[in-house]
């Protein structure tokens, strides 16, 4: 896809690498992106599955169609896209927190949520770090990886 659309995390499969669910990938996010840890704060979460213990991981999926763009109010244009990447991220200063990006996320559960300062909180693949997303480096099993292949809904 052009410009990096559909980059986005992946979690492997149980034939790699099981998450234990310590929810690091939560916890570095929320660290890198607010200076705070905790359910507002985190731009990837885990889906705790506590009678199997197959825990799944969400992140924003960086689709093609690009409906939390779209559904932004276009004199807002919060939404953005880094020109470089193609990755979908939010302009904190320009978000009036309406959460159309929210409603308009194809995905169940959703990969938007309003965070901590009332604004869309998602995903944007750590754009700032010259190392790549956080959550990848930091996953202490190794469950997370990068993927290029392109993405879309799944509901």
């Amino acid at each position: 896809m052009a410009n990096g659309a559909g980059r986005h995390i992946v979690q492997y499969t149980a034939d790699y690498s099981l998450c234990a669910g310590c929810s690091a990938c939560e916890i570095v996010c929320g660290l890198l992106h607010d200076a705070a840890a905790g359910p507002k704060s985190r731009r990837i979460f885990v889906e705790k599955d506590t009678t199997q213990l197959l825990h799944k991981v969400h992140a924003c999926m960086h689709c093609a169609e690009r409906h939390c763009h779209k559904a932004c109010p276009p004199k807002v244009s919060a939404m953005r896209v880094d020109e470089a990447s193609g990755v979908v991220y939010v302009d904190e200063e320009k978000c009036v927190g309406c959460g159309m990006c929210v409603k308009a996320c194809p995905f169940t559960p959703k990969r938007i949520q309003i965070g901590p300062k009332g604004k869309a909180i998602k995903c944007d693949l750590c754009r700032s770090r010259p190392e790549g997303p956080a959550c990848v480096e930091y996953c202490q099993v190794m469950c997370l990886g990068l993927s290029d292949a392109p993405a879309g809904p799944t509901v």
